[in-house]
C-alpha cells in the first residue's frame, strides 16, 4: 500500500512540474525583466522590457532609442539593415532553439526617448524568416 501511495504521489508531483513551452517562455520573460530591465544595450539604446504573448507565441522586446538614434528619418533609412541584424541574431541564438523549434515569433519595437508615443522602428520576425 505504501508503495502504491508513493507511486501515486510521485506521478502527481512529476505531472504538476511539467510546464508548457508557452508557460516557460512567459515565466522566463518575467524573470528576465525583474533581473535586467531596463538594461542599457549600447550608447543609444535601452531595453525597457520583454513581454511574451501566449496566444500568439510572440516574444516582444521594447526598446528606447536616445541621442543620435532618436531620429525617425535615420531609423526608417536603416530599418532594412536593422531587421537583417535581428533575424541573424535570432538564427544564431542558442537560447532560442526550443522556442524556434516551436515556431515562436519575435517582435521588436523601438520608441523615441524624446517622445514615447513615437515608434521609430518595429518589426516582427516569424518562423519563415529565421529558418
Amino acid at each position: 500500500m505504501k508503495k502504491l501511495l508513493f507511486i501515486m504521489m510521485a506521478v502527481a508531483l512529476l505531472s504538476s512540474c511539467q510546464e508548457s513551452l508557452e508557460d516557460r517562455a512567459y515565466r522566463e520573460t518575467l524573470e528576465y525583466n525583474k533581473k535586467f530591465c531596463p538594461m542599457r544595450v549600447d550608447a543609444t539604446s535601452v531595453l525597457d522590457s520583454i513581454v511574451f504573448d501566449k496566444t500568439t507565441k510572440t516574444k516582444c522586446s521594447y526598446f528606447t532609442l536616445e541621442g543620435v538614434a532618436d531620429n525617425l528619418q535615420n531609423a526608417q533609412a536603416k530599418s532594412a539593415a536593422l531587421r537583417e541584424v535581428l533575424v541573424t541574431d535570432i538564427k544564431n541564438s542558442p537560447n532560442e532553439i526550443k522556442f524556434k523549434e516551436a515556431g515562436f515569433s519575435y517582435r521588436f519595437v523601438y520608441r523615441s526617448a524624446s517622445d514615447k508615443n513615437v515608434v521609430l522602428f518595429q518589426t516582427t520576425i516569424t518562423k519563415e524568416d529565421y529558418q
